[in-house]
């Protein structure tokens, strides 16, 4: 731990209130106490030293009302054990446990010389493209150690986030809290009246938000929130209060990162699509392992196009926001197993009432997910399993015959035309003069001509924009037919009449 994180109340205590009962003593007779770092919703941080090996750490002791429930604490242990294991070096590694006379828990783990993320974005808002992608790929990095064995960290923030010097190394990223990540599973009480919120509304997963299940892909959503704020100074999502962050995460889009005011952001291209891949709603849309996310950063750090560029040119669609209602068009209806039970309380608009009003109260963030959940799971994409059957029903072969199939009596069946040639799965575009900007409709840019750009699916176009000093803009439109080559001539600029 360190004395610079903000989450930590570094204040010296008042003249007449009486010295703290541990500094100065020894736990276990191997931990000195020294001073409090900083004082945490659910308990106190001091910095010790370890009188054997004369080294600095951290030793975090619980309030006593959390360390009086087992539950939470069996709970407890278990999650900082398995993220003791992960052996990442960017993972704040927990050493020990222990229990004061008290019966109030601590728990002991390496002391970090440096400043939160949260510090570092404050002195330097917004962050250079170097150093987001330096600290994102690093996240990367201790993040996917973790998800390769289970863990989820569920509450990632700037404020678990921690930039040390290792060696010749400065801003060598520690990640802290991976132990009490998941206490909060089940809404506990006792914890949210700790003062501890599992899932910082501002970096909370659409899913979080709305009390759906989670996996690892809701730190990659959290992870884009982090990387949007050190590219703009803020977060995507803010409101007057509580209710409107997790309105805001599940139903709005986040504005491009380029386009935030004031001034606009300077933030690459390739950069912008990267963390807007991120801040999908639906989780299947994100990146699906930290290791793609890390490869998309390396490609903005080395100059090249990142996959996220190309996925939004190359007709995937976005996909709809958790709790839009879908088009008859695009799903199929969910199977009466994807439902929940159909309850007295998911009929009643006053008893949801209640239940938001009860969320704001008492669990805050979790209790609006259980509010936002009555509404059904009817809000939410059918999984690929409630497709339709299209099988045929078995015909007996019959040598050069082939059975028609589901034909009406009066309809004539027309020839079928020859099947038309594949088309290139790229089409490649150039311009006069060479070297032109391409640009995609809504503001992102791809490159330079020559550029290879996929093909787009049958049905779909594809507006791109070529742009080059001196001459005009000049629009372009792709569509599954185009040729495979193209080449567009920019007009020159006309000059103004003297």
């Amino acid at each position: 731990m360190t004395d610079h994180a903000p989450e930590l109340r570094v204040v010296p205590p008042p003249a007449d209130e009486p010295p703290d009962p541990l500094i100065g003593t020894t736990l276990e007779g191997r931990y000195a106490i020294e001073r409090i770092l900083g004082k945490g919703g659910m308990g106190l941080v001091y910095e010790a030293r370890h009188v054997v090996l004369n080294k600095r750490l951290a030793v975090k002791v619980l309030k006593e009302e959390v360390s009086r429930d087992e539950q939470v604490m069996a709970r407890f242990r278990r999650e900082a054990q398995s993220a003791s294991a992960i052996g990442s070096p960017h993972i704040c590694d927990v050493s020990d446990f222990g229990s004061l006379p008290d019966g109030s828990t601590y728990f002991v783990m390496e002391f970090l010389d440096g400043p939160s993320l949260s510090a570092a974005i404050e002195s330097q808002r917004p962050m250079d493209v170097q150093r987001i992608v330096d600290v994102g790929m690093q996240l990367c990095d201790a993040l996917g150690a973790a998800h390769e064995r289970g863990i989820v960290h569920r509450d990632l923030k700037p404020d678990n986030v921690h930039l040390v010097k290792q060696g010749q190394r400065v801003d060598f990223v520690k990640v802290l809290d991976f132990g009490i990540a998941k206490v909060g599973d089940g809404g506990n009480k006792k914890l949210t009246q700790a003062g501890q919120v599992f899932g910082t509304p501002h970096y909370m997963s659409p899913e979080q938000c709305s009390g759906r299940e989670v996996d690892h892909r809701t730190d990659l959503y959290a992870l884009g929130v982090m990387l949007y704020e050190m590219a703009t100074g803020k977060v995507p999502f803010d409101a007057d209060n509580l209710m409107g962050v997790l309105t805001k995460h599940v139903y709005e889009r986040p504005i491009p990162p380029r386009e935030v005011l004031p001034p606009p952001a300077s933030v690459p291209p390739g950069l912008e699509a990267v963390i807007l891949r991120c801040l999908e709603k639906q989780p299947e849309a994100r990146y699906a392992t930290m290791a793609e996310l890390k490869a998309d950063l390396a490609r903005v750090a080395s100059g090249s196009t990142p996959d996220a560029v190309m996925r939004s040119v190359s007709g995937v669609p976005r996909t709809q926001m958790i709790g839009e209602r879908p088009s008859a068009i695009e799903m199929s209806p969910a199977t009466p197993d994807a439902l929940p039970a159909e309850t007295e309380t998911s009929k009643s608009p006053v008893a949801w009432i209640v239940v938001a009003a009860l969320s704001l109260v008492v669990l805050g963030g979790g209790a609006f997910a259980a509010a936002f959940f009555l509404f059904g799971d009817d809000a939410l994409p059918a999984s690929d399993t409630t497709t339709a059957s299209t099988e045929t029903p078995e015909v007996e072969p019959t040598p050069e015959i082939v059975p028609e199939i589901a034909a009406p009596p009066s309809a004539e069946t027309p020839e079928t035309p020859p099947a038309a040639p594949a088309a290139a799965e790229t089409i490649s575009l150039s311009s006069t003069p060479e070297g032109a900007q391409v640009w995609t409709a809504d503001g992102v840019l791809l490159g330079n001509t020559p550029f290879e750009i996929p093909r787009p699916a049958d049905g779909e176009r594809v507006e791109l924009e070529l742009r080059q000093a001196g001459h005009e803009d000049t629009s372009v439109v792709l569509a599954h037919l185009s040729q495979p080559a193209l080449r567009i001539t920019l007009p020159p600029t006309r000059q103004p009449a003297a």
